[in-house]
């Protein structure tokens, strides 16, 4: 009888760690996300958002899919950031710039096609020296992603072309 509870502590103490190690679904889901934008040629890292004015605490580190620099590295960087709430002075009424620099026409142009389309979990977009970036909370599954890509893409051939 000791010989059989021996037994199964010996194997509970062997599987279970082996279990915990496991990835959950939503590190699964997270994985098949990046898997997805990685063969597209985006990359992925984390960074942290800046600080609204009407934040009461710092933003969390949020994923950034991201096309890297091209050949014709942009000395300007634009910044849009999702707000909380809705104002006649935003662009598009959610979106606040960050600095005093602004995107191009072409580009201001998609992100009025596409911004609209893309759910709260998109946080911000920027684009300039450090490449075409969206901060996105991996919220929204692969319908999401599909149209972060889109909007990447376009902003990306936008970059890459002559300005």
């Amino acid at each position: 009888m000791w010989f059989i509870v021996i037994m199964i502590v010996v194997v509970a103490l062997v599987v279970g760690p082996m279990m915990m190690m496991r990835p959950s679904p939503a590190q699964k889901n997270k994985e098949k996300l990046r898997a997805t934008a990685f063969a597209k040629g985006i990359r992925i890292t984390v960074k942290n958002l800046p600080q609204l004015t009407t934040d009461l605490e710092k933003p969390a580190p949020v994923p950034v899919y991201f096309f890297a620099p091209t050949d014709h590295h942009l000395d300007d960087d634009w910044f849009l950031l999702r707000t909380s709430y809705a104002h006649d002075l935003h662009f598009l009424k959610w979106w606040e710039w960050q600095g005093n620099l602004r995107p191009t026409t072409a580009e201001q142009a998609a992100l009025e096609a596409y911004l609209p389309s893309l759910p709260e979990s998109v946080r911000a977009v920027s684009m300039g020296s450090k490449g075409v970036c969206i901060y996105w909370q991996e919220q929204g599954g692969d319908p999401v992603l599909q149209k972060i890509i889109k909007l990447l893409e376009v902003l990306n051939a936008l970059q890459v072309g002559p300005k």
